[in-house]
């Protein structure tokens, strides 16, 4: 039979294969000399073994082997992203050397490579800065590392000045290793650091002008941030202090952190000392928040809070109406309760002034139990803020939780009055 398929162009024949996905495209140049060679119009590659062999497990060779083959096919003359997932170590640094030298010499802008399913036995793979080009020649704009190393030289700094994004997860730094990165990296505008073992004092200063996004997962460090440009810091973690100086442009924060118990205090005040600025304040708090002294700072621009609170036994929920009372301009308040922890909170009743929220205008409450006073905390808010437009409560999983939301409509309907506040119990 006449093969009249074969006859057509290359360009025609690498459309075709542009509908195919890698791994039928690499099976289809397997099937004739004509077609070994063709390479579809790729612009992004992602290498894992679903995508290469369509299963969950294959040897570390023949995975190797399939990268090989298309990288020797691609002949476009720019790719924008190779992303590689497999569980590659020390040992195969050679190959994986040769991969990022063919990115280097495709333009790429960026590479992920994520080897955190190597065996504990094999050592990590340090990415080799010092193949990539220097200064203008370089490309890359992205990196993004999983379970590597990073061993950053004073040498090959010119290396990294192109980088937009820098993303590293379970890569070892050391504040050496940070300074080298707010030196050589002046374009940086995000920065992701999750468990690295980073110092106990992390320091960022005013080298990273172009930082927008900062994001930290770390436990029992301190941060020092001076970026005069930063718009966004998440730090997700135990921290032991939190300073922020010169920050002006921040206005997003998120402090997720299980270990946020008896310690809410000092962190809210620290945040509302030195973000004066900030509108929107992401919190995860254990047990419940502790009261705010009346000379504490306020969070004069805060918009949107969203919190996120794991209770105790005999937790109070009412305690969140310290932070509503330090938040004068507050329009948005997200309030998810977690499982019940285990453990009591210190016993002691509170007292808590109420005021008349006058700019709150959209209240969630999700995780609804009838416990720790979830209840009082919605009639709180449905008699107290002026402005009200929405409150949606969430009523949690249970056996008995069509009862509960049927009393939790009828009550809150009861209490509302002439509100004209829109109820969705859910």
């Amino acid at each position: 039979m006449e093969d009249r398929i074969s006859e057509l162009s290359d360009d025609i024949l690498s459309f075709i294969l542009s509908f195919l996905t890698m791994r039928d495209a690499v099976k289809t140049r397997l099937l004739s000399h004509r077609w070994r060679y063709l390479s579809p119009p790729l612009s992004h590659l992602q290498f894992d073994v679903f995508t290469l062999f369509g299963t969950h497990g294959e040897s570390s060779s023949k995975f190797i082997t399939a990268v090989d083959q298309v990288l020797l096919a691609c002949r476009g003359p720019k790719i924008g992203t190779v992303k590689v997932r497999f569980g590659l170590g020390d040992d195969h640094a050679f190959h994986v050397d040769r991969w990022v030298s063919f990115s280097s010499a495709m333009q790429v802008e960026k590479i992920a490579f994520d080897f955190s399913c190597s065996p504990k036995s094999c050592g990590s793979y340090n990415f080799p800065c010092h193949i990539l080009p220097a200064d203008k020649a370089s490309h890359l704009k992205h990196l993004c590392l999983v379970s590597c190393t990073l061993r950053l030289s004073p040498k090959f700094t010119s290396q990294l000045n192109p980088l937009r994004t820098l993303d590293l997860d379970g890569v070892p730094l050391d504040q050496s290793g940070l300074d080298i990165i707010t030196s050589a990296c002046p374009k940086l505008t995000l920065l992701r650091m999750i468990g690295c073992g980073l110092p106990k004092i992390v320091c960022i200063h005013g080298q990273l002008l172009c930082l927008k996004t900062l994001i930290i997962h770390d436990s029992l460090i301190s941060v020092e941030l001076k970026s005069i440009n930063l718009e966004i810091f998440e730090f997700f973690g135990h921290p032991r202090k939190l300073t922020f100086v010169d920050v002006p442009h921040l206005k997003k924060a998120l402090v997720r952190s299980l270990f946020i118990y008896r310690r809410t205090s000092p962190i809210c005040n620290a945040l509302a000392k030195d973000l004066p600025q900030l509108q929107f304040l992401s919190l995860i708090v254990k047990d419940e928040v502790l009261p705010l002294p009346a000379t504490s700072p306020k969070f004069i621009s805060l918009k949107q809070l969203d919190l996120l609170i794991w209770p105790f036994i005999d937790s109070d929920l009412l305690t969140v109406i310290y932070l509503l009372n330090a938040s004068p301009l507050l329009e948005i308040l997200q309030l998810k309760i977690g499982r019940q922890g285990e453990g009591r909170s210190n016993g002691e009743r509170r007292e808590y002034s109420r005021h008349t929220h006058s700019h709150l205008k959209e209240v969630k409450m999700e995780g609804f139990r009838d416990k720790w006073n979830a209840m009082e905390l919605a009639i709180y808010l449905l008699k107290n803020t002026i402005a009200l437009e929405r409150m949606v409560v969430v009523v949690s999983g249970s056996t008995l939780q069509m009862d509960l939301r049927q009393r939790v409509t009828n009550l809150l309907q009861k209490e509302k009055g002439n509100s004209t506040a829109e109820l969705i119990i859910l």
